[in-house]
């Protein structure tokens, strides 16, 4: 056997042995790494991975199940059980909530409130988690035609994360690791009308979210390959957040999580503004003609909730503000006009924040006040909600806004 053939054979060995040794090695060293929870979708760009499951860990380690309709939620089925409101919640990934326990996340809970509360004795509540990932207002409008319906619920609810959902809903600013794989709404002829040119796109065509669900499953039980998706996740991520920085300096706007503190002035945020109320107009439109109630429900920011008053104060005064409040206003009156019911939930959450010196984002000392909601985070939405619903002030909501003034 000549030299050159040894060498090749012993090449092809290392390369063969090389992943298996570290395959052993991450299972030896307990090595949990972010799952591929997601698929490429034809309609919305990108969907949750029906039936994946995976360890999250960004900023807290849960085991996450996907259901078999491709939502974080327990399987429901699409016909409605007899004596039932059904609740379908559209949101982000403050809805689709994988940081906590499945029956901690504030869908969870609020389905838990509602059917205890008197408001709907005598009658079973479902809320169902419709909640995804990076999802901005269109793709929210795309899923409420085109899934939720086939589960006949009784109330829409739309999760409105002001801080990112503004600034999604128009191509300049939007973050998530593939923009350019998102639907738009854009106005033509002053028609908001749906840019379909993202379903040209090599990878949302059927074979290549074929092969994606295939390396999904594989991806479940090898974390050698769950590493380097991650790395690859985590390097788009950090060059869409890089583009959409920049893109924003060249608008003329500094941070564009602090830009719904003030009205705006720059034309792009104002396009962004117009486009957003447009789709809320036409989330509402949708929902009349299926027979069904609309609520807007404004999640509260991070900054809106920090404990410290003195620390909130020097944020507002950084950033040349009186309050925090311009986007949920905003929201609300524009509700008021448009005949849609909006529930801010900042300053509820705000006054318990402040009353009990708790922080709702953050999971331990390294992350508090930062991310998501964390379990009391959640707790909080759910009875602010449910309270909103009922139409019935919340005790534990009313005290600690009596104990913060």
């Amino acid at each position: 056997m000549s030299a050159t053939r040894k060498e090749l054979i012993l090449a092809a060995l290392v390369a063969l042995v090389l992943p298996v040794l570290a395959e052993v090695a991450l299972r030896i060293g307990n090595v949990q790494i972010n799952s591929q929870l997601y698929t490429a979708d034809q309609q919305r760009g990108w969907a949750l991975r029906p039936g994946g499951a995976g360890w999250v860990v960004d900023e807290t380690r849960q085991y996450v199940r996907i259901n078999s309709h491709g939502f974080h939620d327990l399987e429901r089925n699409y016909e409605k059980p007899p004596n039932t409101l059904r609740i379908a919640i559209l949101g982000n990934s403050w809805t689709e909530a994988m940081q906590v326990p499945l029956d901690k996340n504030y869908c969870s809970v609020l389905e838990r409130k509602l059917t205890e509360s008197s408001c709907h004795a005598g009658e079973h509540v479902e809320v169902l988690n419709f909640g995804v990932s990076g999802y901005s207002t269109a793709q929210e409008l795309l899923l409420l035609r085109e899934e939720v319906w086939k589960y006949h619920p009784d109330v829409i609810v739309l999760a409105f994360y002001s801080a990112r959902d503004i600034a999604n809903n128009v191509r300049q600013f939007n973050n998530a690791a593939e923009p350019e794989q998102s639907p738009y709404f854009v106005y033509r002829s002053g028609r908001l009308v749906l840019d379909e040119s993202f379903r040209a796109l090599p990878a949302v065509q059927s074979r290549q979210i074929i092969l994606q669900k295939i390396r999904g499953r594989v991806n479940d039980h090898v974390l050698l390959l769950q590493a380097v998706n991650a790395f690859v996740r985590y390097g788009r991520a950090r060059i869409a957040m890089a583009a959409v920085k920049e893109r924003a300096g060249e608008a003329g706007v500094n941070t564009l999580e602090h830009s719904i503190y003030v009205a705006p002035k720059q034309p792009a945020l104002q396009e962004a503004w117009s486009v957003t109320e447009g789709l809320l107009e036409a989330m509402r439109d949708e929902t009349k003609s299926h027979g069904a109630e609309f609520r807007i429900v404004t999640l509260a920011n991070r900054p809106q909730v920090i404990p410290d008053l003195a620390k909130r104060t020097a944020f507002m005064q950084a950033l040349g503000v009186s309050d925090l409040a311009y986007a949920d206003e905003r929201i609300k009156n524009f509700g008021a006009r448009e005949g849609i019911s909006v529930t801010n939930l900042a300053p509820a959450l705000s006054a318990y924040a402040e009353a009990h010196h708790v922080y709702l984002n953050g999971f331990n000392e390294t992350n508090l006040g930062g991310g998501h909601w964390n379990e009391t985070g959640h707790r909080l939405a759910a009875e602010t909600i449910a309270a909103s619903m009922c139409g019935s002030a919340n005790n534990t909501v009313s005290q600690a806004l009596a104990e913060a003034h």
